[in-house]
């Protein structure tokens, strides 16, 4: 046995593995959650504050749902008693009354006769959970996903009649968006209501601490250059963190080692392309008849250029990693169909284009396919020597 002491069997550490590194699912336990302390201010915040509802938006894959599942017991000691949790997932196919429906259903309540032929108005929800003991912490998550704009209006003025009434349950609603707007809408009279928690993506050091909160439990350690590797190569996403770290980790298990080594990240790499759910959307994007096409560089250089706070990048952004990769310079104009290609359908339409002509801003449109191409990328060698070692050297 190399590193740590342990005492632990192999089979025990094999078995808490898979519940300490969920790069699958959401964690579902505060002492697996990492980071995040300022949305975390932010919400026990606003749920200590009478009246205030709580709106959570950003990327996909940024966390949000980990969050929402954690908030419970974030909440417990603010509002100095125990309190229920109830959490739904909103679909597409979601009305004002189904959505209610499940909250019903999470918190055992009786459903009224009267929903079966229209729908509840915003004050009689507003007393049904005014008359909530213990209180509860009601969370619907994806609410992107509503489609229904009545449905909308209505929450927003359920938000409304809430903080009026200063009904001691608290709304959280959880979903991907840029703007608090695109989330609920522009309703001006739910503004006072909600406070907005926006979650960019992860910072380094947060990601770093899912290892250092994860491995103490495995009983296992890592070295200081594998552990810097994991954080720079997740960007930002918890997913990855936990792929990577889960990966390496079960190499280490594997050779009766209890410590992580560059090595195994390497091998972690390999491992994780190879069988990750994206590997089709990549294959899309990048598929040619021509040996010698551009595509897999192209979006690799993407996915390394520079962009602003919502992930967007210029074309201008991608030219100085493309000729990076190409070993010579590669003006705008010899990989722009590319990135028209991209965000067309037939590429699975991997990128969202806005803006203007000359003026175009690109993204992931899925931002969890930002970290695959690079990983691809280093998995396949399209990646120079010189920039390797800038991505996975400290």
């Amino acid at each position: 046995m190399h590193g740590m002491e342990t005492t632990l069997s192999k089979d025990e550490r094999l078995r808490r593995l898979n519940q300490v590194f969920t790069p699958s699912a959401p964690v579902a336990r505060r002492d697996l959650f990492a980071g995040r302390l300022e949305q975390v201010f932010d919400i026990t915040s606003a749920i200590a504050e009478p009246g205030k509802h709580i709106v959570i938006y950003g990327e996909r894959g940024v966390g949000k749902t980990s969050l929402a599942n954690v908030l419970h017991e974030l909440v417990a000691p603010i509002m100095g008693i125990s309190v229920q949790p109830a959490k739904i997932n909103c679909s597409t196919v979601d009305k004002f009354t189904s959505l209610w429906t499940k909250v019903c259903r999470q918190l055992k309540l009786e459903i009224p006769e009267s929903w079966t032929y229209g729908s509840p108005d915003p004050d009689e929800i507003r007393v049904m959970l005014a008359g909530i003991k213990p209180p509860a912490v009601i969370i619907m998550d994806e609410f992107d996903r509503i489609e229904d704009d009545d449905t909308l209006s209505l929450m927003a003025d359920t938000l409304k009649a809430l903080s009026d009434h200063a009904v001691p349950t608290k709304l959280v609603i959880v979903g991907v968006a840029d703007s608090i707007d695109q989330l609920v809408g522009e309703h001006e009279s739910v503004q006072r209501a909600i406070a907005e928690v926006a979650m960019p993506r992860m910072t380094e050091a947060d990601m770093t601490s899912i290892i250092d909160n994860g491995l103490p439990v495995l009983e296992m350690g890592i070295e200081s250059q594998a552990r810097t590797q994991i954080g720079r190569l997740a960007e930002g996403l918890p997913h990855y963190v936990h792929l990577l770290t889960q990966k390496a980790t079960l190499r280490a298990i594997q050779d009766d080692r209890t410590t992580i080594t560059t090595g195994d990240v390497e091998d972690a790499i390999s491992v994780a392309v190879a069988k990750h759910s994206l590997a089709k959307e990549y294959q899309t994007a990048i598929q040619s008849p021509r040996p010698d096409n551009l595509f897999a560089r192209v979006l690799t250089s993407c996915a390394l250029a520079e962009k602003n706070r919502l992930g967007g990048f210029t074309s201008r952004a991608v030219r100085d990693p493309l000729s990076r990769i190409m070993g010579r310079v590669y003006e705008i104009p010899a990989f722009a169909p590319h990135l028209k290609a991209f965000t067309d359908a037939d590429r699975g339409s991997v990128l969202k284009r806005e803006g203007t002509p000359r003026r175009y801003t690109y993204r992931f449109r899925n931002p969890l396919l930002q970290p695959f191409a690079v990983l691809t990328a280093l998995s396949e060698g399209l990646i120079p020597e010189e920039m390797r070692k800038e991505l996975l050297e400290e």
